[in-house]
């Protein structure tokens, strides 16, 4: 398990997740949700969940406040709201939700496997012009390979 993974499953002592077919439901069940979703710019506008708020993770804490110019006031004044943060895998949101427990947010859970997992259970997302996304197009982007050169070298040669 590499630095990334461990920071993840001790994240996940304190952090709650929930599965896509389970956020569905309550989705159509609760008015007052809040979808977060903290990946970049890019990734939100290729494909997302209606509704979803977009607030990237590199400004999640700074959103999550009054008196900042990244202050969003959905989030500053949604303490005790519910929240189900989002992300690619189910990763990053794990850890971002923990940042949310820490600053006070006492219902924040992780959407557990992510858009990917979403996707993979033929959910609907739509793209920044609110067209719905085509589910194969998506999980073609959602599951390419890890680029060569990011890969760890093989030092054994």
């Amino acid at each position: 398990m590499d630095d990334y993974q461990k920071l993840v499953a001790k994240a996940l002592v304190s952090v709650d997740e929930i599965l896509p077919w389970d956020l569905e439901e309550e989705i159509e069940q609760n008015s007052d949700l809040i979808l977060l979703d903290i990946r970049e710019q890019a990734e939100f506008e290729m494909m997302h969940i209606k509704d979803a708020l977009h607030v990237a993770r590199g400004v999640l804490e700074g959103a999550c406040v009054w008196n900042y110019d990244d202050t969003i006031p959905q989030l500053a004044e949604a303490r005790n709201q519910n929240i189900v943060l989002i992300c690619r895998s189910g990763n990053r949101s794990v850890l971002a939700a923990l940042t949310m427990r820490q600053m006070g947010f006492e219902n924040v859970r992780s959407l557990k496997l992510g858009i990917k997992g979403w996707n993979d259970n033929d959910l609907e997302m739509l793209n920044i012009k609110n067209d719905i996304v085509d589910i194969d197009e998506a999980d073609k982007w959602l599951n390419q390979a890890v680029a060569e050169e990011k890969l760890q070298p093989n030092l054994s040669v």
